[in-house]
């Protein structure tokens, strides 16, 4: 019975860590997937070996593949910022729900993240621009809207 549960945790962590999330053309669990995110790489369409279009290390975001390609900006959990530095110039701000252009939580809303949709603008019924089924960082959530 011990090496039964060991083997099912061990696949189900396995499983866990192969997780991927794919980001969809608009609102629906079945429609075309654009994006692939994996935890550390952004991909273009659906697969492991597509093309990688940001590498992600929790606090840079570089672009391709690769941990020591130009910083393209710096990620703290609420500002996007440009380059490498915590104290360059601020792109966009994230409050938990919405992208905001530029530094403030009072500029102008350029998104809505529910959890599962990105809608453009603010607002929950909003049009949906993608359907996201999984978790992704705020930040990578910017690239794909562009």
């Amino acid at each position: 019975m011990k090496k039964l549960l060991l083997m099912a945790t061990m696949l189900l962590a396995f499983g866990f860590t192969k997780a991927q999330t794919y980001i969809r053309q608009g609102q629906g669990d079945y429609n075309t997937v654009l994006y692939t995110w994996d935890g550390k790489y952004l991909r273009q369409g659906q697969g492991d070996y597509n093309t990688v279009l940001y590498t992600w290390d929790g606090k840079y975001i570089r672009q391709g593949q690769g941990d020591y390609n130009t910083v393209l900006y710096t990620w703290d959990g609420k500002y996007l910022r440009q380059g490498q530095g915590d104290y360059n110039t601020v792109l966009y701000t994230w409050d938990g729900k919405y992208i905001r252009q530029d530094q403030g939580d009072y500029n102008t809303v350029l998104y809505t993240w529910d959890g599962k949709y990105l809608r453009k603008g603010q607002g929950d019924y909003n049009t949906v621009l993608y359907t996201i089924v999984g978790k992704i960082p705020a930040a990578m959530l910017v690239f794909i809207s562009e």
